[in-house]
């Protein structure tokens, strides 16, 4: 037990899931930086990447980055070159997004990198544990995300 964590949080789920996410994340990120990204530029390059070009207002809706916050991401990754909009003719309000090469390129090393770093945290960890796990977790989110009666 660490010394560190309150012994409630220590057995707590919630924290655990958090605290969980919030080491995954800071070793993505670390991973990432050498290439210039960081988590929150490679959500969207994912996404198109999976999914093809798709409505700037879609890719907000898909993902669980609000509208100010995703058009700051694409404008940022628009200056790097990884995508590209272009105004639809029908409506000039809205944007079509698609992936250049770079961005092919940096979705790649964004989807390994998220293999790998999932695979060190199941590190020791049977392929029947690594499974039950992903279900427990799947069960916990599901469990949160339900509405409250």
């Amino acid at each position: 037990m660490n010394p560190d964590i309150h012994p409630e949080a220590a057995v707590a789920p919630g924290y655990l899931a958090n605290h969980a996410a919030r080491a995954f994340n800071r070793m993505v990120d670390a991973r990432l930086r050498d290439h210039g990204l960081t988590l929150a530029l490679i959500g969207p390059l994912l996404l198109l990447s999976w999914k093809g070009a798709m409505l700037q207002r879609d890719i907000v809706r898909a993902s669980a980055v609000k509208q100010p916050a995703m058009v700051a991401l694409l404008d940022k990754l628009q200056a790097m070159s990884l995508i590209e909009r272009e105004a639809l003719l029908s409506d000039k309000r809205a944007a079509a997004v698609r992936l250049t090469t770079a961005g092919e390129n940096a979705a790649a090393i964004g989807r390994r990198v998220l293999l790998d770093v999932n695979a060190v945290g199941v590190t020791g960890f049977t392929q029947e544990e690594a499974a039950l796990f992903v279900g427990f977790l799947g069960r916990l989110i599901a469990n949160l995300d339900a509405p409250i009666e």
